[in-house]
Protein backbone atom coordinates (compact mmCIF):
# COMPACT_ATOMS: atom_id res chain seq x y z
CA UNK A 1 0.00 0.00 0.00
CA UNK A 2 1.25 3.51 -0.82
CA UNK A 3 1.10 6.68 1.23
CA UNK A 4 -0.44 9.44 -0.81
CA UNK A 5 -2.16 12.78 -0.58
CA UNK A 6 -4.10 12.57 -3.80
CA UNK A 7 -7.63 12.70 -2.41
CA UNK A 8 -7.22 15.77 -0.27
CA UNK A 9 -4.98 17.44 -2.79
CA UNK A 10 -7.08 17.02 -5.88
CA UNK A 11 -10.44 16.10 -4.34
CA UNK A 12 -11.62 14.30 -7.44
CA UNK A 13 -11.83 10.88 -9.08
CA UNK A 14 -10.63 10.48 -12.62
CA UNK A 15 -12.04 7.26 -14.01
CA UNK A 16 -9.76 7.45 -17.00
CA UNK A 17 -6.78 7.08 -14.69
CA UNK A 18 -7.98 3.95 -12.96
CA UNK A 19 -4.46 2.94 -11.99
CA UNK A 20 -4.53 5.76 -9.48
CA UNK A 21 -8.18 5.52 -8.46
CA UNK A 22 -7.35 3.64 -5.29
CA UNK A 23 -4.79 6.25 -4.27
CA UNK A 24 -7.28 9.01 -4.88
CA UNK A 25 -9.96 7.33 -2.83
CA UNK A 26 -7.68 6.91 0.16
CA UNK A 27 -7.94 10.58 0.96
CA UNK A 28 -11.29 11.28 -0.55
CA UNK A 29 -13.46 9.16 1.69
CA UNK A 30 -16.25 6.75 0.95
CA UNK A 31 -17.91 4.57 3.61
CA UNK A 32 -20.56 2.13 4.88
CA UNK A 33 -23.52 2.78 7.04
CA UNK A 34 -27.02 2.10 5.82
CA UNK A 35 -26.89 2.24 2.05
CA UNK A 36 -29.97 0.71 0.51
CA UNK A 37 -30.17 -0.59 -3.02
CA UNK A 38 -33.49 0.23 -4.61
CA UNK A 39 -35.56 -2.92 -4.74
CA UNK A 40 -32.56 -5.11 -3.80
CA UNK A 41 -30.06 -6.59 -6.23
CA UNK A 42 -29.86 -10.03 -7.82
CA UNK A 43 -26.49 -11.30 -8.99
CA UNK A 44 -26.66 -12.07 -12.73
CA UNK A 45 -26.42 -15.76 -13.57
CA UNK A 46 -23.19 -15.18 -15.47
CA UNK A 47 -21.53 -13.87 -12.28
CA UNK A 48 -22.91 -16.36 -9.78
CA UNK A 49 -20.26 -18.64 -8.34
CA UNK A 50 -17.39 -16.26 -9.16
CA UNK A 51 -14.86 -15.53 -6.43
CA UNK A 52 -14.21 -12.07 -5.03
CA UNK A 53 -10.91 -11.93 -6.93
CA UNK A 54 -12.69 -12.83 -10.18
CA UNK A 55 -15.33 -10.15 -9.68
CA UNK A 56 -12.73 -7.53 -8.85
CA UNK A 57 -10.57 -8.49 -11.82
CA UNK A 58 -13.49 -8.17 -14.24
CA UNK A 59 -14.56 -4.89 -12.62
CA UNK A 60 -11.04 -3.52 -12.99
CA UNK A 61 -11.12 -4.19 -16.72
CA UNK A 62 -14.23 -2.00 -17.17
CA UNK A 63 -13.78 0.48 -14.29
CA UNK A 64 -14.01 3.49 -16.61
CA UNK A 65 -17.51 2.38 -17.66
CA UNK A 66 -19.89 3.33 -14.85
CA UNK A 67 -22.79 1.09 -15.93
CA UNK A 68 -20.68 -2.05 -16.24
CA UNK A 69 -18.68 -1.22 -13.11
CA UNK A 70 -21.84 -0.97 -11.01
CA UNK A 71 -22.96 -4.45 -12.06
CA UNK A 72 -19.71 -6.03 -10.88
CA UNK A 73 -19.54 -3.99 -7.70
CA UNK A 74 -23.19 -4.64 -6.79
CA UNK A 75 -22.57 -8.34 -7.39
CA UNK A 76 -19.47 -8.15 -5.20
CA UNK A 77 -21.52 -6.44 -2.46
CA UNK A 78 -24.42 -8.88 -2.69
CA UNK A 79 -22.05 -11.86 -2.49
CA UNK A 80 -20.45 -10.33 0.62
CA UNK A 81 -23.89 -9.78 2.18
CA UNK A 82 -24.98 -13.33 1.41
CA UNK A 83 -21.82 -14.67 3.03
CA UNK A 84 -21.70 -12.05 5.82
CA UNK A 85 -18.16 -11.07 4.78
CA UNK A 86 -17.86 -7.67 6.45
CA UNK A 87 -14.46 -6.72 5.03
CA UNK A 88 -15.65 -7.36 1.49
CA UNK A 89 -18.90 -5.51 2.23
CA UNK A 90 -16.88 -2.51 3.43
CA UNK A 91 -14.67 -2.66 0.34
CA UNK A 92 -17.69 -2.88 -1.99
CA UNK A 93 -19.47 0.07 -0.36
CA UNK A 94 -16.25 2.05 -0.58
CA UNK A 95 -15.84 1.40 -4.30
CA UNK A 96 -19.56 2.01 -4.97
CA UNK A 97 -19.37 5.45 -3.39
CA UNK A 98 -16.82 6.34 -6.04
CA UNK A 99 -19.50 6.02 -8.72
CA UNK A 100 -22.25 8.03 -6.99
CA UNK A 101 -22.98 11.38 -8.61
CA UNK A 102 -25.35 12.45 -5.82
CA UNK A 103 -23.61 13.69 -2.70
CA UNK A 104 -26.11 12.15 -0.29
CA UNK A 105 -25.69 8.70 -1.88
CA UNK A 106 -21.93 9.07 -1.84
CA UNK A 107 -22.01 9.81 1.87
CA UNK A 108 -24.52 7.03 2.54
CA UNK A 109 -22.21 4.45 0.99
CA UNK A 110 -19.30 5.83 2.98
CA UNK A 111 -21.34 5.72 6.18
CA UNK A 112 -22.18 2.13 5.35
CA UNK A 113 -18.52 1.24 4.89
CA UNK A 114 -17.76 2.71 8.31
CA UNK A 115 -20.71 1.00 9.97
CA UNK A 116 -19.91 -2.55 8.86
CA UNK A 117 -16.18 -2.26 9.49
CA UNK A 118 -15.78 -0.07 12.58
CA UNK A 119 -15.22 -3.03 14.91
CA UNK A 120 -13.02 -5.02 12.53
CA UNK A 121 -9.36 -5.77 13.12
CA UNK A 122 -8.16 -5.32 9.58
CA UNK A 123 -5.18 -3.43 8.11
CA UNK A 124 -7.47 -1.55 5.66
CA UNK A 125 -10.85 -1.17 7.32
CA UNK A 126 -12.20 0.84 9.06
CA UNK A 127 -9.16 3.16 8.67
CA UNK A 128 -9.72 3.49 4.92
CA UNK A 129 -13.46 4.10 5.34
CA UNK A 130 -12.90 6.87 7.90
CA UNK A 131 -10.18 8.42 5.73
CA UNK A 132 -12.47 8.41 2.73
CA UNK A 133 -15.35 9.93 4.67
CA UNK A 134 -13.00 12.61 5.98
CA UNK A 135 -12.03 13.41 2.40
CA UNK A 136 -15.71 13.73 1.50
CA UNK A 137 -16.26 16.33 4.22
CA UNK A 138 -13.02 18.10 3.37
CA UNK A 139 -14.23 18.65 -0.18
CA UNK A 140 -17.44 20.11 1.27
CA UNK A 141 -15.32 22.55 3.32
CA UNK A 142 -16.70 20.94 6.48
CA UNK A 143 -13.30 20.82 8.15
CA UNK A 144 -14.65 19.96 11.58
CA UNK A 145 -16.26 16.74 10.34
CA UNK A 146 -13.25 16.02 8.14
CA UNK A 147 -10.87 16.35 11.07
CA UNK A 148 -13.04 14.13 13.27
CA UNK A 149 -12.97 11.40 10.65
CA UNK A 150 -9.23 11.73 10.10
CA UNK A 151 -8.73 11.30 13.85
CA UNK A 152 -10.94 8.20 13.76
CA UNK A 153 -8.91 6.87 10.85
CA UNK A 154 -5.70 7.49 12.80
CA UNK A 155 -7.06 5.68 15.87
CA UNK A 156 -8.18 2.71 13.78
CA UNK A 157 -4.84 2.52 11.98
CA UNK A 158 -2.94 2.58 15.27
CA UNK A 159 -5.27 -0.03 16.73
CA UNK A 160 -4.66 -2.35 13.76
CA UNK A 161 -0.94 -1.53 13.34
CA UNK A 162 -1.38 -0.14 9.82
CA UNK A 163 1.54 2.24 9.24
CA UNK A 164 0.32 3.30 5.82
CA UNK A 165 -2.97 4.61 7.16
CA UNK A 166 -1.32 6.15 10.20
CA UNK A 167 0.67 8.40 7.90
CA UNK A 168 -2.22 9.00 5.52
CA UNK A 169 -4.19 10.29 8.52
CA UNK A 170 -1.25 12.40 9.68
CA UNK A 171 -0.97 13.89 6.20
CA UNK A 172 -4.67 14.79 6.15
CA UNK A 173 -4.55 16.32 9.62
CA UNK A 174 -1.55 18.39 8.54
CA UNK A 175 -3.54 19.55 5.50
CA UNK A 176 -6.30 20.93 7.72
CA UNK A 177 -3.78 22.53 10.07
CA UNK A 178 -2.33 24.31 7.07
CA UNK A 179 -5.85 25.39 6.08
CA UNK A 180 -6.27 26.90 9.56
CA UNK A 181 -2.99 28.78 9.34
CA UNK A 182 -1.11 26.52 11.78
CA UNK A 183 1.85 26.27 9.46
CA UNK A 184 4.50 25.15 11.96
CA UNK A 185 2.32 22.27 13.12
CA UNK A 186 1.46 21.35 9.54
CA UNK A 187 5.15 21.20 8.62
CA UNK A 188 5.84 18.76 11.45
CA UNK A 189 3.11 16.45 10.14
CA UNK A 190 4.19 16.67 6.51
CA UNK A 191 7.83 16.03 7.33
CA UNK A 192 6.88 12.94 9.34
CA UNK A 193 5.06 11.68 6.26
CA UNK A 194 8.03 12.49 4.04
CA UNK A 195 10.35 10.56 6.35
CA UNK A 196 8.01 7.57 6.27
CA UNK A 197 7.74 7.77 2.47
CA UNK A 198 11.54 7.67 2.02
CA UNK A 199 12.46 5.29 4.85
CA UNK A 200 13.97 2.05 3.52
CA UNK A 201 13.77 3.39 -0.04
CA UNK A 202 11.18 5.46 -1.86
CA UNK A 203 7.76 3.79 -1.61
CA UNK A 204 5.89 5.74 -4.26
CA UNK A 205 7.03 8.62 -6.48
CA UNK A 206 3.61 10.26 -6.71
CA UNK A 207 3.13 10.29 -2.95
CA UNK A 208 6.65 11.63 -2.50
CA UNK A 209 6.03 14.46 -4.95
CA UNK A 210 2.71 15.40 -3.40
CA UNK A 211 4.21 15.68 0.07
CA UNK A 212 7.03 17.81 -1.32
CA UNK A 213 4.43 20.04 -2.94
CA UNK A 214 2.56 20.46 0.36
CA UNK A 215 5.74 21.32 2.24
CA UNK A 216 6.73 23.83 -0.42
CA UNK A 217 3.27 25.39 -0.26
CA UNK A 218 3.44 25.82 3.53
CA UNK A 219 6.89 27.41 3.33
CA UNK A 220 5.58 29.78 0.66
CA UNK A 221 2.68 30.83 2.90
CA UNK A 222 5.20 31.44 5.68
CA UNK A 223 7.20 33.59 3.21
CA UNK A 224 10.20 31.31 3.62
CA UNK A 225 10.80 31.47 -0.09
CA UNK A 226 14.22 29.80 -0.27
CA UNK A 227 12.91 26.78 1.64
CA UNK A 228 9.84 26.66 -0.57
CA UNK A 229 11.89 26.86 -3.77
CA UNK A 230 14.13 24.04 -2.58
CA UNK A 231 11.12 21.71 -2.64
CA UNK A 232 9.64 23.09 -5.87
CA UNK A 233 12.99 22.62 -7.65
CA UNK A 234 13.09 19.02 -6.47
CA UNK A 235 9.49 18.47 -7.57
CA UNK A 236 10.05 19.99 -11.02
CA UNK A 237 13.16 17.87 -11.59
CA UNK A 238 11.55 14.57 -10.58
CA UNK A 239 8.19 15.19 -12.27
CA UNK A 240 9.95 16.00 -15.56
CA UNK A 241 11.67 12.61 -15.39
CA UNK A 242 8.42 10.68 -14.90
CA UNK A 243 7.12 8.73 -17.87
CA UNK A 244 3.59 9.64 -16.88
CA UNK A 245 2.37 12.60 -14.83
CA UNK A 246 -1.38 11.85 -14.53
CA UNK A 247 -2.08 14.73 -12.15
CA UNK A 248 0.07 17.38 -13.84
CA UNK A 249 2.29 17.70 -10.78
CA UNK A 250 4.98 19.38 -12.85
CA UNK A 251 2.64 22.31 -13.47
CA UNK A 252 1.60 22.52 -9.83
CA UNK A 253 5.26 22.97 -8.88
CA UNK A 254 5.71 25.55 -11.66
CA UNK A 255 2.62 27.38 -10.41
CA UNK A 256 3.88 27.45 -6.82
CA UNK A 257 7.26 28.76 -7.91
CA UNK A 258 5.38 31.50 -9.77
CA UNK A 259 3.87 32.62 -6.46
CA UNK A 260 7.35 32.62 -4.90
CA UNK A 261 8.56 34.82 -7.76
CA UNK A 262 5.73 37.25 -7.06
CA UNK A 263 7.01 37.73 -3.50
CA UNK A 264 10.48 38.20 -4.91
CA UNK A 265 8.96 41.05 -6.97
CA UNK A 266 9.65 39.24 -10.24
CA UNK A 267 6.16 40.01 -11.48
CA UNK A 268 6.60 39.21 -15.18
CA UNK A 269 8.31 35.90 -14.40
CA UNK A 270 5.57 35.07 -11.91
CA UNK A 271 2.84 35.72 -14.49
CA UNK A 272 4.62 33.58 -17.08
CA UNK A 273 4.80 30.63 -14.69
CA UNK A 274 1.18 30.98 -13.59
CA UNK A 275 -0.09 31.32 -17.17
CA UNK A 276 1.86 28.22 -18.20
CA UNK A 277 0.39 26.22 -15.32
CA UNK A 278 -3.15 27.58 -15.49
CA UNK A 279 -4.62 25.11 -18.03
CA UNK A 280 -3.44 22.17 -15.91
CA UNK A 281 -4.32 23.16 -12.33
CA UNK A 282 -7.95 24.21 -12.46
CA UNK A 283 -9.78 20.89 -12.16
CA UNK A 284 -9.68 20.29 -8.41
CA UNK A 285 -13.07 20.32 -6.69
CA UNK A 286 -12.42 23.07 -4.15
CA UNK A 287 -10.91 25.40 -6.79
CA UNK A 288 -8.25 26.74 -4.43
CA UNK A 289 -5.54 26.55 -7.08
CA UNK A 290 -7.53 28.44 -9.67
CA UNK A 291 -8.51 31.08 -7.09
CA UNK A 292 -4.82 31.48 -6.22
CA UNK A 293 -3.87 31.77 -9.86
CA UNK A 294 -6.32 34.59 -10.60
CA UNK A 295 -5.40 36.41 -7.40
CA UNK A 296 -1.66 36.44 -8.09
CA UNK A 297 -2.15 37.34 -11.74
CA UNK A 298 -4.26 40.28 -10.58
CA UNK A 299 -1.78 41.31 -7.90
CA UNK A 300 1.11 41.11 -10.37
CA UNK A 301 -0.76 43.36 -12.82
CA UNK A 302 -1.50 45.78 -9.97
CA UNK A 303 2.20 45.92 -9.10
CA UNK A 304 2.93 46.70 -12.76
CA UNK A 305 0.29 49.50 -12.68
CA UNK A 306 -1.95 47.64 -15.12
CA UNK A 307 -5.12 48.08 -13.11
CA UNK A 308 -7.57 47.21 -15.86
CA UNK A 309 -5.88 43.85 -16.39
CA UNK A 310 -5.75 43.32 -12.63
CA UNK A 311 -9.49 44.01 -12.36
CA UNK A 312 -10.17 41.41 -15.06
CA UNK A 313 -8.44 38.67 -13.05
CA UNK A 314 -10.10 39.68 -9.78
CA UNK A 315 -13.48 39.44 -11.49
CA UNK A 316 -12.60 36.00 -12.82
CA UNK A 317 -11.81 34.95 -9.26
CA UNK A 318 -15.20 36.28 -8.17
CA UNK A 319 -16.89 34.26 -10.92
CA UNK A 320 -15.23 31.05 -9.73
CA UNK A 321 -16.30 31.76 -6.16
CA UNK A 322 -19.91 32.46 -7.16
CA UNK A 323 -20.08 29.05 -8.88
CA UNK A 324 -18.00 26.88 -6.53
CA UNK A 325 -18.76 28.49 -3.15
CA UNK A 326 -15.18 27.75 -2.09
CA UNK A 327 -14.14 29.79 0.95
CA UNK A 328 -10.53 30.90 0.60
CA UNK A 329 -8.44 33.83 1.79
CA UNK A 330 -7.79 34.83 -1.82
CA UNK A 331 -11.42 35.86 -2.25
CA UNK A 332 -11.24 38.59 0.37
CA UNK A 333 -8.08 40.07 -1.15
CA UNK A 334 -9.73 40.20 -4.56
CA UNK A 335 -12.89 41.88 -3.22
CA UNK A 336 -10.80 44.47 -1.38
CA UNK A 337 -8.95 45.20 -4.61
CA UNK A 338 -12.21 45.53 -6.58
CA UNK A 339 -13.74 47.85 -3.97
CA UNK A 340 -10.64 50.05 -4.14
CA UNK A 341 -10.62 49.99 -7.95
CA UNK A 342 -14.23 51.13 -8.25
CA UNK A 343 -13.83 53.67 -5.46
CA UNK A 344 -10.98 55.29 -7.39
CA UNK A 345 -13.13 55.18 -10.53
CA UNK A 346 -16.03 56.78 -8.59
CA UNK A 347 -18.23 53.94 -9.84
CA UNK A 348 -20.71 53.84 -6.96
CA UNK A 349 -22.81 51.00 -8.32
CA UNK A 350 -19.94 48.51 -8.68
CA UNK A 351 -18.28 49.70 -5.51
CA UNK A 352 -21.47 48.94 -3.64
CA UNK A 353 -21.77 45.54 -5.37
CA UNK A 354 -18.36 44.37 -4.18
CA UNK A 355 -18.82 45.79 -0.70
CA UNK A 356 -21.99 43.68 -0.51
CA UNK A 357 -20.07 40.61 -1.65
CA UNK A 358 -17.25 41.33 0.78
CA UNK A 359 -19.74 41.61 3.65
CA UNK A 360 -21.42 38.39 2.54
CA UNK A 361 -18.06 36.66 2.40
CA UNK A 362 -17.17 37.88 5.90
CA UNK A 363 -20.45 36.48 7.21
CA UNK A 364 -19.44 33.07 5.83
CA UNK A 365 -16.12 33.39 7.61
CA UNK A 366 -17.93 34.26 10.83
CA UNK A 367 -19.82 30.96 10.75
CA UNK A 368 -17.37 28.58 9.06
CA UNK A 369 -13.96 30.03 9.98
CA UNK A 370 -14.65 31.77 13.26
CA UNK A 371 -11.26 31.02 14.76
CA UNK A 372 -9.57 32.52 11.67
CA UNK A 373 -11.79 35.53 11.27
CA UNK A 374 -9.56 37.92 13.23
CA UNK A 375 -6.72 37.28 10.79
CA UNK A 376 -9.00 37.66 7.80
CA UNK A 377 -10.70 40.93 8.61
CA UNK A 378 -7.76 43.17 9.51
CA UNK A 379 -7.75 45.20 6.31
CA UNK A 380 -11.50 45.90 6.12
CA UNK A 381 -13.32 46.05 9.43
CA UNK A 382 -16.99 45.18 9.04
CA UNK A 383 -18.39 48.31 10.78
CA UNK A 384 -16.40 50.50 8.37
CA UNK A 385 -17.80 48.57 5.41
CA UNK A 386 -21.34 48.93 6.71
CA UNK A 387 -20.87 52.67 7.17
CA UNK A 388 -19.49 53.04 3.64
CA UNK A 389 -22.32 50.95 2.25
CA UNK A 390 -24.84 53.19 3.97
CA UNK A 391 -23.15 56.29 2.57
CA UNK A 392 -23.14 54.92 -0.97
CA UNK A 393 -26.80 53.94 -0.83
CA UNK A 394 -27.71 57.40 0.42
CA UNK A 395 -25.64 59.01 -2.34
CA UNK A 396 -27.17 56.84 -5.06
CA UNK A 397 -30.76 57.71 -4.03
CA UNK A 398 -30.20 61.46 -3.75
CA UNK A 399 -28.17 62.35 -6.84
CA UNK A 400 -30.48 65.25 -7.67
CA UNK A 401 -29.36 67.07 -4.55
CA UNK A 402 -25.70 66.14 -4.60
CA UNK A 403 -24.38 68.96 -2.42
CA UNK A 404 -27.11 68.49 0.13
CA UNK A 405 -26.33 64.78 0.17
CA UNK A 406 -22.67 65.47 0.81
CA UNK A 407 -23.54 67.59 3.81
CA UNK A 408 -25.97 65.00 5.14
CA UNK A 409 -23.48 62.21 4.61
CA UNK A 410 -20.69 64.21 6.22
CA UNK A 411 -22.78 65.02 9.26
CA UNK A 412 -24.08 61.47 9.42
CA UNK A 413 -20.56 60.07 9.16
CA UNK A 414 -19.30 62.35 11.92
CA UNK A 415 -22.23 61.41 14.14
CA UNK A 416 -21.75 57.76 13.34
CA UNK A 417 -18.02 57.90 14.09
CA UNK A 418 -18.64 59.71 17.37
CA UNK A 419 -21.26 57.14 18.23
CA UNK A 420 -18.94 54.26 17.32
CA UNK A 421 -16.07 55.68 19.34
CA UNK A 422 -18.36 56.33 22.31
CA UNK A 423 -19.84 52.88 22.10
CA UNK A 424 -16.43 51.23 21.81
CA UNK A 425 -15.11 53.24 24.76
CA UNK A 426 -18.17 52.35 26.86
CA UNK A 427 -17.96 48.70 25.88
CA UNK A 428 -14.24 48.48 26.69
CA UNK A 429 -14.84 49.95 30.14
CA UNK A 430 -17.82 47.66 30.72
CA UNK A 431 -15.88 44.58 29.61
CA UNK A 432 -12.92 45.57 31.79
CA UNK A 433 -15.20 45.92 34.81
CA UNK A 434 -16.79 42.54 34.13
CA UNK A 435 -13.36 40.95 33.73
CA UNK A 436 -12.19 42.38 37.06
CA UNK A 437 -15.32 41.14 38.80
CA UNK A 438 -14.87 37.69 37.29
CA UNK A 439 -11.19 37.37 38.27
CA UNK A 440 -11.96 38.57 41.80
CA UNK A 441 -14.36 35.66 42.15
CA UNK A 442 -11.45 33.20 42.05
CA UNK A 443 -10.59 33.55 45.74
CA UNK A 444 -14.17 33.15 46.90
CA UNK A 445 -15.11 30.21 44.67
CA UNK A 446 -14.46 27.49 47.27
CA UNK A 447 -16.20 29.44 50.02
CA UNK A 448 -19.23 29.91 47.79
CA UNK A 449 -19.28 26.20 47.00
CA UNK A 450 -19.17 25.33 50.72
CA UNK A 451 -22.00 27.72 51.47
CA UNK A 452 -23.99 26.18 48.64
CA UNK A 453 -23.46 22.71 50.13
CA UNK A 454 -24.12 23.56 53.78
CA UNK A 455 -27.05 25.87 53.25
CA UNK A 456 -29.44 24.56 50.62
CA UNK A 457 -32.41 26.71 49.74
CA UNK A 458 -34.99 26.48 52.53
CA UNK A 459 -38.06 25.14 50.81
CA UNK A 460 -40.45 22.66 52.30
CA UNK A 461 -40.30 19.41 50.38
CA UNK A 462 -44.05 19.14 50.61
CA UNK A 463 -44.35 22.48 48.83
CA UNK A 464 -42.96 20.90 45.68
CA UNK A 465 -44.66 17.54 46.10
CA UNK A 466 -41.49 15.50 46.77
CA UNK A 467 -40.60 13.89 50.08
CA UNK A 468 -37.77 15.45 52.08
CA UNK A 469 -35.75 12.22 52.04
CA UNK A 470 -35.82 12.09 48.22
CA UNK A 471 -34.87 15.76 47.97
CA UNK A 472 -31.91 15.28 50.33
CA UNK A 473 -30.81 12.14 48.47
CA UNK A 474 -30.97 13.83 45.04
CA UNK A 475 -29.19 16.97 46.27
CA UNK A 476 -26.44 14.80 47.74
CA UNK A 477 -26.01 12.90 44.50
CA UNK A 478 -26.03 16.16 42.52
CA UNK A 479 -23.18 17.35 44.70
CA UNK A 480 -21.29 14.17 43.85
CA UNK A 481 -22.06 14.75 40.16
CA UNK A 482 -20.61 18.27 40.44
CA UNK A 483 -17.53 17.11 42.38
CA UNK A 484 -16.75 14.50 39.72
CA UNK A 485 -17.32 17.11 36.98
CA UNK A 486 -19.85 14.97 35.22
CA UNK A 487 -21.16 18.10 33.55
CA UNK A 488 -18.11 18.18 31.24
CA UNK A 489 -19.58 15.31 29.23
CA UNK A 490 -21.08 16.57 25.98
CA UNK A 491 -23.66 13.78 26.10
CA UNK A 492 -25.28 14.72 29.43
CA UNK A 493 -29.07 15.09 29.26
CA UNK A 494 -31.83 15.38 31.84
CA UNK A 495 -32.88 11.79 31.12
CA UNK A 496 -29.33 10.44 31.33
CA UNK A 497 -28.55 12.30 34.56
CA UNK A 498 -31.83 11.39 36.28
CA UNK A 499 -31.23 7.75 35.42
CA UNK A 500 -27.67 7.81 36.81
CA UNK A 501 -28.94 9.47 40.01
CA UNK A 502 -31.68 6.87 40.47
CA UNK A 503 -34.59 9.29 40.11
CA UNK A 504 -36.92 10.44 37.34
CA UNK A 505 -36.92 13.43 34.98
CA UNK A 506 -39.78 15.21 36.72
CA UNK A 507 -38.25 15.04 40.20
CA UNK A 508 -34.77 16.02 39.06
CA UNK A 509 -36.03 18.94 36.98
CA UNK A 510 -38.18 20.26 39.84
CA UNK A 511 -35.38 19.93 42.44
CA UNK A 512 -32.93 21.77 40.19
CA UNK A 513 -35.50 24.48 39.43
CA UNK A 514 -36.28 25.05 43.12
CA UNK A 515 -33.02 24.41 44.95
CA UNK A 516 -30.58 25.55 42.26
CA UNK A 517 -33.02 28.23 41.00
CA UNK A 518 -32.18 27.38 37.41
CA UNK A 519 -33.43 25.34 34.50
CA UNK A 520 -31.56 22.08 33.85
CA UNK A 521 -29.69 23.45 30.81
CA UNK A 522 -28.73 26.64 32.66
CA UNK A 523 -27.56 24.58 35.63
CA UNK A 524 -25.28 22.43 33.44
CA UNK A 525 -23.98 25.39 31.42
CA UNK A 526 -23.22 27.44 34.55
CA UNK A 527 -21.25 24.54 36.04
CA UNK A 528 -19.27 24.24 32.81
CA UNK A 529 -18.57 27.98 32.65
CA UNK A 530 -17.48 28.15 36.31
CA UNK A 531 -15.21 25.17 35.72
CA UNK A 532 -13.52 26.59 32.62
CA UNK A 533 -13.11 30.05 34.18
CA UNK A 534 -11.16 28.44 37.01
CA UNK A 535 -9.14 26.26 34.62
CA UNK A 536 -8.23 29.18 32.37
CA UNK A 537 -6.94 31.18 35.32
CA UNK A 538 -4.79 28.30 36.52
CA UNK A 539 -3.66 26.60 33.30
CA UNK A 540 -1.66 28.80 30.91
CA UNK A 541 -1.36 25.97 28.41
CA UNK A 542 -5.15 25.74 28.07
CA UNK A 543 -5.26 29.37 26.95
CA UNK A 544 -3.37 28.43 23.81
CA UNK A 545 -6.22 26.16 22.69
CA UNK A 546 -8.74 27.36 20.11
CA UNK A 547 -12.17 28.37 21.39
CA UNK A 548 -13.55 25.22 19.74
CA UNK A 549 -11.09 23.03 21.63
CA UNK A 550 -11.86 24.76 24.94
CA UNK A 551 -15.58 24.32 24.28
CA UNK A 552 -15.12 20.59 23.71
CA UNK A 553 -12.97 20.37 26.86
CA UNK A 554 -15.87 21.86 28.81
CA UNK A 555 -18.64 19.71 27.32
CA UNK A 556 -20.13 22.11 24.78
CA UNK A 557 -20.71 20.74 21.30
CA UNK A 558 -19.91 23.96 19.46
CA UNK A 559 -17.80 27.07 20.02
CA UNK A 560 -20.86 29.23 19.30
CA UNK A 561 -22.96 27.71 22.09
CA UNK A 562 -20.00 27.91 24.49
CA UNK A 563 -19.31 31.59 23.71
CA UNK A 564 -22.99 32.46 24.05
CA UNK A 565 -23.25 30.69 27.42
CA UNK A 566 -20.05 32.35 28.66
CA UNK A 567 -21.29 35.77 27.62
CA UNK A 568 -24.73 35.12 29.11
CA UNK A 569 -23.22 34.36 32.52
CA UNK A 570 -20.39 36.88 32.69
CA UNK A 571 -21.11 39.52 30.03
CA UNK A 572 -17.83 38.98 28.17
CA UNK A 573 -16.70 36.47 25.57
CA UNK A 574 -14.16 33.74 26.38
CA UNK A 575 -11.72 35.05 23.76
CA UNK A 576 -11.68 38.45 25.53
CA UNK A 577 -11.28 36.78 28.92
CA UNK A 578 -8.26 34.77 27.71
CA UNK A 579 -6.58 37.80 26.14
CA UNK A 580 -7.01 39.83 29.33
CA UNK A 581 -5.61 36.98 31.44
CA UNK A 582 -2.53 36.84 29.20
CA UNK A 583 -1.99 40.61 29.46
CA UNK A 584 -2.52 40.49 33.22
CA UNK A 585 0.37 38.07 33.68
CA UNK A 586 2.88 39.85 31.43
Amino acid sequence: MKLNTLNTFFGRHNRCKKGYAFLLLLLWGIGIGSAQEKGGFTIPDSLKGKSYDDLYYEYDLVSSDTTKSLIYLQSYLQKAKNEDEKVNMARAYWFLSYYQDQNDLQLTYLDSSVAVSKNLKNPFFPALAYSARGGYFYNKSNYKQALQNFFLSLDAAKRNNSNTYIYIAKNNIALIKSKLGKYDEALVGYKECLEYETKDGLKDTLSYLLINLRISEVYSKMRKLDSSSLYTARGIKISKMMKSDPFNLYYHFVFLEGINDFYRKKYSTAMDSIHNALPFIGNDIDKNRILNAYLYLGKSQDELDKREDAKRYYKKLDSVFQVSGTVSYEIREAYNALVKYYRDKQDTENQLLYIERLLEFDSILQSDYKELNELMVKQYDTPVLLAEKERLVQEATTKSSRYGSYIVILIGSVVLLIGLFSYQFYRRRLYQQRFEILTQKKDTTQEAKEQSISKPKEVSATDIGISASIVDEVLGKLQGFEDKRGYTSSKITLTQLSSSLGTNNKYLSKIINVYKEKSFSQYINDLRIDYIVERLQEDKKLRNYTIKAIARETGFNTAEVFSKAFYGKHGIYPSYFIKKLEKLEK
